[in-house]
């Protein structure tokens, strides 16, 4: 009888226990790219669509991210780029719609917090980790209650089958394989 009592318990008191849900606000998020083009400059560009949901809980190795962003929906500030980008050379949005991370584990490594988890573009699904920070759950102005999380990681392109690879007259890369996602997420309870 305690256990099924400790159960019902559970079930009810679940956000307190197993977490509290945060869905991504879209419109306060940003999800930003830079790859280098003609090994000179950087080509930054943004994906406005982002969904998912963090799971939050008071011991920070508890949380949890499930982030979905719509290839279609980049953007930058060169319309012909875009397209590139969009295309079967590189991201293939008519074929992979979406860019999907699912957090599989948290680690506190020193006084830094590390996501470890399965990043899924181009249809090929590698494990990544990085470092991220974290605010925490606060009322806002509006008497919603948000987080935030701030991270950036570096991934090699090609990891994904993003295969495009073409050589300057000086032998460097046309387009670089190193691309640097920088993450500036809120997210809402409720």
């Amino acid at each position: 009888m305690k256990k099924y009592t400790l159960f019902l318990l559970c079930l009810f008191m679940g956000t307190s226990l197993l977490g509290q849900s945060f869905k991504i606000d879209a419109g306060h998020t940003s999800v930003v790219s830079k790859v280098q083009r003609f090994a000179m400059v950087d080509v930054v560009g943004r994906f406005n669509e982002v969904s998912g949901e963090i799971t939050y809980n008071d011991d920070h190795v508890k949380i949890a991210a499930n982030v979905s962003i719509g290839t279609s929906s980049y953007s930058s500030n060169n319309p012909a780029g875009e397209d590139a980008v969009k295309s079967q050379v590189f991201l293939d949005a008519a074929n992979y719609p979406t860019i999907e991370f699912k957090s599989s584990n948290v680690e506190k490594r020193g006084d830094k917090l590390w996501m470890i988890g399965d990043l899924t573009i181009h249809g090929t699904t590698k494990e990544v980790e990085f470092p991220f920070e974290l605010l925490e759950p606060t009322k806002d102005p509006t008497g919603t209650t948000t987080l935030a999380v701030f991270a950036t990681l570096v991934i090699n392109r090609q990891d994904y089958g993003i295969a495009f690879s073409r050589k300057l007259p000086n032998g460097k890369e046309f387009i670089g394989n190193e691309v640097k996602i920088e993450l500036n997420v809120l997210a809402a309870q409720g």
